[in-house]
């Protein structure tokens, strides 16, 4: 189901990747930095789509970085909330542990009584 909703996905995007590529081939003259005075510093011949794609990742790199920033107080906040759950499971076990061998002990003490003769102690809610 993953790869259908994948191959759903993927196949229409390389459809229009594909025209556009055929749609863009002409060459434009790509001048660093822009042209003021006489001449460039560099000039690139490339064809339009490749500046176009070029533009769209640099685009969704900025963009993932952004979000990745503004998430940051969740991520740190996720790492804290992780770090207590754990101490406290830890905590939990160690008071589990106390409680069972404090019954086991209890439970010790009401054999002895009964092998004594005497009743054993009653517990109170």
């Amino acid at each position: 189901m993953k790869k259908f909703i994948t191959l759903l996905i993927l196949v229409p995007v390389g459809i229009v990747v594909v025209a556009l590529s055929v749609a863009n081939r002409q060459n434009i003259t790509l001048s660093v930095p822009p042209q003021v005075g006489d001449a460039p510093l560099y000039s690139f011949d490339l064809p339009l789509y490749a500046v176009l794609f070029a533009a769209l990742f640099v685009g969704v790199l900025i963009g993932s970085c952004a979000a990745w920033f503004s998430q940051g107080k969740h991520r740190k906040s996720a790492r804290e909330n992780k770090i207590e759950a754990t101490k406290l499971g830890f905590e939990t076990q160690q008071l589990k542990e106390k409680v069972h061998d404090s019954s086991q002990d209890a439970s010790d003490e009401s054999k002895a009584l009964r092998a004594l003769g005497l009743p054993a102690p009653s517990r109170a809610a």
